[in-house]
């Protein structure tokens, strides 16, 4: 069985080990890989550096799909707003190469799934626009509660989208942890999950390519919608990955 290899770009945070303390480290939680193997794909992480923004055909070239996981908040003046005194202080090369790398995925048909700010990345990459914070208009709380803990809502998935024939229920519960959501979306794009009071919960190309983008944490609630998600983005991989293959030989 081919294996397609799965590329996500990697945070830079800091990090302490023993001896060790803050020390700039590249990566991104290891629930993420753990359940992207547990699908059936195999992570390859690219750096967040400048030097990957002038060959990301190459980039694209090493997988078969793009996974974009959460993260610090996507700078407002890609969006062309200001930013909200309650945003996270921007990565900007992060921001542009996976932005940058989603155009090029989603020119190319590859397949792209992205989690909470994951979805976001696809709706600025596409000409989208984001809320920057929720609480200004309605209670936060079923979104982000506790800073650092996940929290747990209901999701309405809409009949007939790609999410809904992923997951084969219109309506279930998702980890969440989020301050921000989706405002205008981006071309080519449909919300598919809404959660009760109206928030966009997930996006999804209208072309029929494998492009969705759930504001959840299917990584942290894998039974039974999540894995299903993750799954069904690792197949679609697989398929590429096979034809692609079948072209070479």
């Amino acid at each position: 069985m081919t294996v397609p290899f799965i590329g996500i770009v990697a945070d830079r945070k800091s990090a302490s080990s023993g001896a060790w303390v803050d020390i700039p480290t590249d990566g991104i939680p290891h629930a993420y890989v753990a359940a992207i193997e547990e699908a059936g794909g195999a992570p390859l992480l690219f750096p967040s550096i400048d030097v990957h923004l002038d060959d990301l055909a190459r980039l694209l070239d090493l997988v078969d799909g793009l996974f974009l996981p959460g993260g610090r908040d996507l700078d407002a003046a890609l969006y062309g707003s200001e930013a909200h005194p309650s945003n996270d202080p921007p990565l900007r090369v992060r921001d542009e190469l996976e932005i940058a790398l989603t155009r090029l995925a989603r020119d190319r048909g590859m397949p792209v799934l992205g989690a909470c700010r994951g979805m976001q990345v696809i709706n600025v990459a596409l000409g989208g626009t984001l809320e920057q914070h929720l609480g200004d208009r309605l209670d936060l709380t079923p979104h982000r509660d506790v800073y650092g803990t996940h929290t747990s809502h209901p999701v309405s998935i809409a009949p007939g989208t790609l999410l809904s024939g992923i997951t084969h229920e219109l309506e279930f519960d998702i980890s969440s942890h989020h301050h921000q959501g989706v405002d205008r979306l981006g071309e080519g794009l449909i919300a598919s999950a809404n959660a009760p009071d109206g928030v966009i919960e997930a996006i999804e190309a209208t072309d029929g390519a494998f492009c969705l983008g759930v504001q959840w944490h299917p990584e942290e609630r894998l039974d039974p919608e999540g894995i299903a998600l993750i799954r069904a983005f690792i197949a679609a991989a697989r398929t590429r990955s096979r034809a692609k293959y079948a072209m070479v030989s």
